[in-house]
């Protein structure tokens, strides 16, 4: 099976979705048209996805809505995907390859064949006005018309997009490799609080630095930044060590030596550091967003405000082994609900489906 996939964001969470993909997937054969406008694409991407896989740059493709060159990507893109034969299936990731590329597949033919995963999609973001929201949502509508399945990457995601009226909507929950390394037994008085990802809105390091200042008096607290970005000088409380970019064994050594994984996303899809850590066996304590809220059972909190989460850790840190059995409850969760392999057979029948 010949699977086309279209991705302008080459980084972050959903590149990492599409190395495991394509590599769970290495009997079928992956084009990867890419957009090469993004800041963090790894330098030796091609190293990471099997030999298997052919790429192709979308020059034109950029983040933001600039009507101009997103008629240059579009025509781009269509004079790309027209040269391709014996295409399968088209695999549109996020929202801007989601918008352009269901325009390109109808006026190529190919709707049918084609799935979009929007991966944490345009209008749940809070970093945007208002109006903006409401340009996105009219845009992922307006997109809808010219057919293509969507799948969210997970069952809120999924909500979501329903909640405004789209349809055709089903979803396949994120998946990752379990880590290897284990947690390391904690036999000090000292908690280590551990969060993952790039210093942006997103992510919101203010509310995760006014929660380290909540325990600037127990010298016993640490909180620990694995990532770097724009946003770095938000975490500016004497307890959070702020790592910067690390190599991937170094983070999972952090994510070992762990005793709570804290999120203060605002919004997501479903987050893959947030996975990682479960994997570990941390328990969590997330801001209850779309994405997020997906993630929690009995393997730890979801909360609305500061007040809330800082409630949580200190339920968590007055009892080890309500850590313990949190932690636990996280590997559970995530070999049962969120390992790789289901969900690449899912996407495969997905594919197989829409190829038929």
């Amino acid at each position: 099976m010949k699977i086309v996939h279209v991705m302008e964001c080459f980084a972050g969470g959903t590149f990492n979705f599409l190395v495991d993909l394509t590599n769970e997937l290495s009997n079928e054969e992956h084009i990867v048209i890419y957009g090469t406008n993004r800041e963090n694409i790894p330098k030796n991407f091609k190293d990471l996805f099997n030999k298997n896989v052919k790429f192709i740059k979308w020059k034109t493709a950029q983040r933001e809505m600039k009507p101009l060159k997103d008629i240059k990507a579009l025509w781009e893109l269509y004079t790309i995907l027209k040269k391709i034969d014996g295409v399968d299936i088209i695999h549109l990731h996020s929202s801007k390859a989601g918008f352009l590329g269901r325009i390109v597949s109808f006026l190529l033919g190919k709707s049918k064949k084609t799935i979009y995963t929007p991966h944490a999609i345009s209008f749940l973001r809070l970093d945007i006005s208002p109006k903006k929201r409401k340009i996105f949502i009219w845009m992922e509508k307006f997109a809808s018309f010219f057919g293509g399945k969507i799948v969210a990457c997970s069952q809120s995601e999924k909500e979501a997009i329903e909640e405004q009226g789209i349809k055709n909507v089903t979803f396949i929950n994120n998946g990752i490799k379990p880590l290897k390394i284990e947690k390391k037994e904690n036999i000090s008085n000292k908690i280590t609080i551990i969060s993952v990802g790039r210093l942006s809105i997103q992510k919101n390091p203010k509310l995760f630095n006014d929660v380290a200042l909540e325990f600037i008096d127990n010298p016993d607290i640490q909180f620990i930044w694995c990532g770097d970005g724009e946003l770095k000088s938000e975490l500016n409380s004497p307890n959070i060590k702020c790592t910067g970019w690390i190599e991937r064994k170094e983070l999972e050594n952090y994510l070992a030596n762990a005793d709570i994984y804290l999120s203060t996303s605002l919004w997501e899809g479903l987050p893959l550091s947030v996975l990682e850590a479960m994997s570990v066996g941390l328990p969590v304590v997330l801001s209850n967003c779309v994405g997020n809220r997906d993630l929690v059972r009995d393997n730890g909190f979801l909360y609305k405000d500061k007040k809330e989460a800082t409630n949580n850790i200190n339920e968590l840190i007055k009892n080890k082994e309500l850590i313990n059995k949190k932690g636990y409850n996280s590997k559970i969760l995530m070999d049962n609900n969120f390992y790789i392999k289901n969900m690449a057979i899912s996407y495969l029948n997905i594919y197989k489906g829409m190829k038929s």
